[in-house]
């Protein structure tokens, strides 16, 4: 598949992950499965875009490149929002789709929470409301994306 083709691949999976994510039989383990492979598609389309291809080798050789790679997933609690290359768009994403379920957005003041020196661990969004601030149930994760498999990693 070419880079355009993984990407198509992923919004596809990621629109039929939604619908099952609607109270249906095939359950929420079918919809995990899907956005699992649709991750898998949106890295290679992004491994593919930011490739330079040559006449001989179009495709990146993975095994020279750095072994990890990172994205950033955007969740509103166990739903998946998106997967995008920087925190910030995550974030934006988060931070948008709170607003819109906000009934008095006006109202509301949000803030991301989250320890700079520890990229592994989510960034929460907040939200104030008449001075009260409370966790709202979006968050932000950094994850690597390895380029080969590690196996002292399963030990």
């Amino acid at each position: 598949m070419t880079g355009p083709e993984h990407y198509r691949e992923a919004e596809r999976l990621i629109a039929e992950s939604a619908e099952i994510l609607r109270p249906h039989d095939e359950g929420p383990c079918e919809a995990d499965r899907m956005l699992a492979a649709a991750q898998v598609h949106a890295t290679l389309a992004l491994a593919a875009a930011h490739a330079a291809p040559s006449s001989s080798d179009p495709w990146p050789s993975l095994e020279t490149e750095p072994a990890v790679a990172s994205v950033y997933r955007a969740t509103w609690g166990m739903t998946p929002l998106g997967t995008y290359t920087n925190a910030a768009a995550a974030q934006t994403h988060c931070q948008a789709d709170a607003v819109n379920h906000d009934d008095e957005p006006d109202s509301s003041t949000y803030e991301w929470f989250g320890d700079a020196h520890e990229l592994d661990d989510p960034c929460d969004l907040l939200v104030t409301k008449n001075g009260v601030q409370t966790a709202t149930e979006y968050s932000v994760t950094r994850i690597e994306v390895a380029t080969e498999y590690d196996p002292e990693a399963d030990a």
